[in-house]
C-alpha cells in the first residue's frame, strides 16, 4: 500500500466515525448519550479491526502498530454508563442537574477522541492527517458551570423596607452572597450578590438584623446558591439597625467584628 492509499484509509476511518461523535455530542438526555456512547465505541472497535487487516507502507510498519494501539486504548475509557454512574453531586454536596453531568460527559468523550486522534497523528508524522474531521467543537457550558452573579445585584428582598444600610467591601478572592434576616438565613430579608474584590452597598434594610455570607464558583442563578467550593459563615453580633454599618470580607489581624461557620443555606 502506497502512502496515499493509506491516507485515504485514515480519512475513511474518520468519515465513519464522525456521524457516531456528533450523535454523542448532540445527545439531549443521559439516557440518550448512554446509547449514542456505545454506539460510538462499538464503531471504533470495528474500526480498529479494519485497520489491522490494512498493509501499511513500510516505512509506516512501526507507527501502524501504535495507530492500532490508539484505538485499543479508547473504548476502556468511556465504558460507564452516564445514567447508572459517574459524579451526582457537585462539591458542595448538592444534586448536580442533568444538563451538567451531559455537560461534563460530553466533554470527556471529547477529551477521549482527541486523545485517539493524537495518538495516531503522533505515530504517522506531519506527512499524514488524522483528526480534523472526527474531533467535535467543545460543548457549550451550562450557566451554572462557570456562573457569577452581577456585582451588587439584589437576589431576595421581602417585606417592607427600611431605613438601614449596609456598606460592603468584598476583599477576599471569592465571590458572595451577603445575606440580611431577622432570625433565619433560609428567610432573608434581602440578599445581595458581591465579586470578589468589588464592593456594594444593600438599602431599604428595616431593623436589626444578623449579618450571613455564603461563598463559592459555579453560581447557580436559578436555584440560588453556589455549587463548588462552598463556605457558609456569619457575623457573630447582631446588627442594631439604628446606625448605617460597613463590613469588610478581607481577613486581617485587626478586624473587630468576629464570624463564625454556620449550617449551609
Amino acid at each position: 500500500m502506497s502512502v496515499p492509499m493509506y491516507q485515504r484509509a485514515l480519512t475513511n476511518v474518520e468519515k465513519v466515525l464522525r456521524p457516531y461523535v456528533v450523535r454523542v455530542m448532540n445527545a439531549r438526555t443521559l439516557l440518550a448519550f448512554d446509547a449514542t456512547r456505545a454506539q460510538l465505541a462499538a464503531a471504533v472497535v470495528l474500526e480498529r479491526q479494519a485497520l489491522e487487516k490494512v498493509i501499511p507502507p513500510k516505512a509506516l510498519d512501526a507507527a501502524h502498530e501504535t495507530v492500532l494501539a490508539s484505538f485499543d486504548g479508547y473504548p476502556d475509557d468511556v465504558t460507564d454508563n452516564l445514567s447508572a454512574a459517574g459524579v451526582t453531586k457537585t462539591g458542595c454536596g448538592l444534586p448536580k442537574a442533568p444538563a451538567v453531568r451531559l455537560y461534563e460527559a460530553k466533554s470527556g468523550i471529547r477529551t477521549s477522541v482527541a486523545e485517539l486522534t493524537q495518538g495516531v497523528s503522533r505515530a504517522v508524522g506531519k506527512g499524514l492527517r488524522f483528526g480534523a474531521l472526527v474531533v467535535p467543537p467543545a460543548p457549550k457550558a451550562p450557566p451554572s458551570v462557570n456562573g457569577r452573579g452581577t456585582n451588587g445585584k439584589v437576589i431576595q428582598r421581602s417585606g417592607s423596607r427600611g431605613p438601614g444600610r449596609l456598606a460592603i467591601d468584598n476583599g477576599s478572592s471569592s465571590d458572595v452572597v451577603i445575606v440580611v434576616t431577622n432570625r433565619n438565613p433560609r428567610k432573608p430579608q434581602v440578599s445581595i450578590y458581591v465579586r470578589a474584590n468589588h464592593k456594594a452597598t444593600l438599602n431599604g434594610i428595616r431593623g436589626s438584623y444578623y449579618v450571613y455570607f455564603k461563598s463559592g464558583t459555579g453560581w447557580d442563578a436559578a436555584n440560588r446558591r453556589f455549587t463548588e467550593d462552598c463556605q457558609y459563615e456569619k457575623y457573630d453580633d447582631r446588627f442594631d439597625g439604628s446606625f448605617d454599618w460597613s463590613i469588610s470580607l478581607a481577613r486581617t489581624p485587626f478586624g473587630n467584628a468576629s464570624t463564625s461557620e454556620t449550617d449551609a443555606f
